[in-house]
């Protein structure tokens, strides 16, 4: 059996795990466990500090030497201090950059944790969960018919970049940002409408839409049961 633990940044992104990861891996026989990111003793979610993700990742990969432990957390905002961003200014594409920050986590999580570097497989997702909702914007009317008029408008921001995950990161053009000015009567809710529309769209579609994230998904299912050993 092989049991996946995928920690994330909000309530949003958690419900998306377990609305449609969840059930699509355990199809797999990857089983997962959602969960948010542990901000202090009692509360859970929030801000992505590192001093947070760094104390929080490898107390999870420390439960259990059997079980691997994933993030999706979001390329937009996070803190200059975040592991690897200062390195990944340089590129311009999104995928690229998260693909350095994601290397630089995943060195300074497994060293924190001493655990098997295999067991730590670090997720960040260009620029938000919000892209993947691009992946077919016809499911907000879907959703909600009073967004009807909005599709048109969500279309062309679809299609002037090469993916749903190249939608840019300024303060007022991030994902989130354009949902939030288009979808106004009535207003996007992220927690409730993010995964309602994500699971209209279906995993798919967003997989294979949406590269960096399809890459993630294809890593999952193959992973290999880990058997109880060394940490290192």
């Amino acid at each position: 059996m092989i049991e996946l633990v995928v920690v994330g940044e909000g309530q949003t992104e958690e419900a998306f795990m377990e609305r449609l990861v969840v059930p699509t891996l355990a199809e797999r026989a990857v089983y997962v466990t959602a969960r948010l990111l542990r901000t202090s003793r009692r509360a859970r979610g929030g801000a992505l500090t590192p001093a947070r993700v760094l104390r929080s990742l490898p107390r999870v990969l420390k439960e259990r030497d059997d079980v691997y432990v994933s993030t999706f957390f979001d390329l937009y905002g996070l803190a200059p201090d975040f592991p690897g961003v200062s390195g990944a200014r340089g590129f311009v594409d999104p995928v690229r950059r998260a693909e350095v920050i994601e290397n630089a986590l995943g060195e300074a999580v497994v060293e924190a944790a001493e655990c098997r570097r295999e067991r730590f497989i670090p997720h960040i997702q260009p620029y938000e969960f919000e892209a993947l909702l691009f992946t077919d914007v016809s499911a907000f009317a879907t959703a909600r018919k009073a967004w009807k008029s909005c599709v048109q408008p969500l279309r062309q921001i679809r299609d002037s970049v090469a993916t749903p995950e190249h939608i840019n990161d300024g303060p007022a053009t991030h994902p989130s940002a354009r949902l939030d000015s288009l979808l106004s009567q009535p207003r996007y809710n992220k927690h409730l409408d993010g995964s309602a529309v994500a699971k209209l769209i279906g995993l798919g579609r967003m997989r294979a839409e949406c590269p960096h994230f399809g890459q993630w998904l294809d890593r999952i299912e193959s992973l290999r049961p880990l058997a109880h050993g060394p940490l290192r």
